[in-house]
């Protein structure tokens, strides 16, 4: 798959957020951020590499099939996943990885890096509201912390439940 190919699947994904939330009369405030650009949000995505990306100005995608961050670069993220976890700054991105990653796949070389994306989040949903994915008419789901607490997405991880949702757009390589 190449870069346009995920770009446009990100941008008819896009389109129909917004369509379906001017459907739907868009009523609440979350609705016109919804219609007006599918509630778009920049926000960030750990995950690990196994090449040599980054190192000596070398910016080539690889093929290995465990190099996670070639593989999304290059393909988008999987549909086979649940849901993909963004958050809204580096340092909880790099929290969401345990810290003894690097450690125990040393024999691998496994490094990690984080994506800045673009992510339309469309209707977010909250833990309490129990979504059922798309189906729910939530677009994505954020978690509440504590009892009754009024977080922002600016403090917690989206869960987003489409792919084609969550654009990468760099690769922060780095070391601890």
């Amino acid at each position: 798959m190449d870069d346009q190919k995920i770009l446009s699947r990100f941008e008819e994904y896009r389109e129909s957020v917004k369509a379906k939330a001017a459907r739907n009369g868009g009523v609440k405030r979350r609705d016109e951020r919804c219609i007006a650009d599918g509630n778009e949000l920049l926000r960030f995505h750990c995950s690990t590499f196994l090449c040599d990306l980054g190192q000596n100005g070398n910016s080539s995608i690889c093929g290995q099939q465990f190099c996670s961050i070639c593989g999304i670069i290059k393909s988008g993220f999987s549909h086979k996943l649940d849901g993909i976890s963004t958050v809204a700054n580096s340092w909880r991105a790099h929290v969401a990885i345990p810290e003894d990653i690097e450690e125990e796949f040393k024999f691998l070389n496994v490094k990690r890096a984080i994506l800045v994306c673009r992510v339309v989040a469309g209707r977010v949903g909250s833990d309490a509201d129990e979504p059922e994915k798309e189906g729910g008419g939530f677009d994505s789901v954020v978690g509440r912390t504590g009892s009754g607490a009024q977080t922002t997405l600016d403090e917690e991880e989206l869960l987003v439940f489409n792919p084609r949702a969550v654009l990468p757009c760099f690769a922060i390589v780095y070391e601890i």
